[in-house]
């Protein structure tokens, strides 16, 4: 993969074999799947290299035994203020993700030239938080979406990674264990990042800049190609919704038989996949925006709060009115 310069090189004079201790920043609901994939790749590397090259500190500005987001406990050493800095930060998020809690230690690893690795849901609040942002940014696809509907944010991507100065973004979730190999190729070796990558069974290891697959469409694992293209249209039309008959021409079949095919592989209708993912999306808005229900409805192709309010009891058992309630 092309590497771009990444602080955690080594600078002109430096040791390049020299140990690195990775600080891990969780808060409760934080993402396990990503905790786990940092933590495979640096015990993989380490097992590479027959020696412990890299070491990890996990903490958190509230310290203790802390329940990721499926009930995993782990044990955080606290973070306190601007002090005790590793060679480099992850920040890994959840849905309930708080900046306040690292974005000191984030700005004082970037005043000492460290980088700083925040994934997918710590990327979006990073956006949110910094606002103008000086540089690229990234985070996972389905945040780039509603960061689009609260504000404008020009310098956001939607690559799988971007680098600007020491702060590293990234998709995360199922991308993290490439990202870290990623990171790690500017200390380490072509060879042995071989080895790491066929250690953890990742055939391939994608770059950087390669942007990120969106939405279910965007996997062709598990659907009929005439499927994957209807889907992807149904994606990339929500606010405004496209009857059946014109969905059938965009796709190159009459509308009976995209009917059956929808029937045959997905056990379910056009009609009722297609405000399943306008659901979803509202959703996303309702739970992680405070945007007024009528600006949700019109985003999710709803003719009104009403219409919307009604869909959307019949899916998730709650109004979205009830839902906002409960969000503190």
């Amino acid at each position: 993969m092309n590497k771009p310069y990444w602080p955690l090189s080594p600078l002109e004079g430096e040791d390049v074999s020299k140990n690195l201790v990775f600080e891990i920043f969780v808060q409760p609901g934080f993402s396990d799947l990503e905790l786990s994939a940092i933590l495979s790749v640096l015990k993989a590397a380490n097992d590479v290299l027959n020696r412990d090259r890299f070491s990890w500190q996990i903490t958190s500005d509230t310290p203790g035994l802390i329940t990721s987001s499926s009930e995993l406990l782990v044990r955080a050493n606290p973070a306190i203020g601007d002090q005790y800095l590793r060679d480099c930060l992850f920040v890994v998020g959840g849905r309930s993700t708080q900046s306040s809690g690292w974005m000191n230690r984030l700005r004082a690893m970037q005043k000492r030239g460290k980088p700083v690795v925040l994934l997918s849901d710590a990327a979006r609040e990073y956006v949110k938080t910094v606002k103008t942002l000086k540089g690229p940014a990234t985070t996972h696809w389905r945040d780039i979406e509603l960061l689009h509907e609260i504000g404008t944010y020009p310098t956001l991507s939607e690559r799988l990674v971007e680098v600007s100065g020491t702060i590293l973004t990234c998709a995360g979730h199922g991308h993290t264990m490439e990202t870290v190999v990623g990171i790690l190729s500017n200390v380490l070796g072509p060879q042995e990042c071989a080895e790491i990558a066929s250690l953890l069974m990742l055939e391939n290891i994608r770059g950087f800049t390669q942007d990120q697959p969106r939405g279910t469409s965007y996997n062709p694992n598990f659907l009929e190609k005439r499927l994957q293209r209807a889907i992807r249209i149904m994606e990339n039309n929500i606010e405004q919704p496209l009857r059946l008959a014109d969905l059938a021409v965009e796709v190159g079949l009459s509308a009976r038989h995209l009917e059956r095919l929808f029937t045959v592989y997905l056990n379910t209708s056009p009609a009722k996949l297609y405000k399943k993912i306008r659901l979803k999306k509202a959703q996303t808005l309702i739970t992680n925006t405070r945007i007024s229900l009528i600006e949700v409805a019109i985003a999710c192709g709803f003719l009104s709060t009403a219409s919307l309010s009604q869909a959307y009891k019949a899916e998730f058992g709650k109004t979205p009115n009830q839902v906002r309630k409960n969000i503190k």
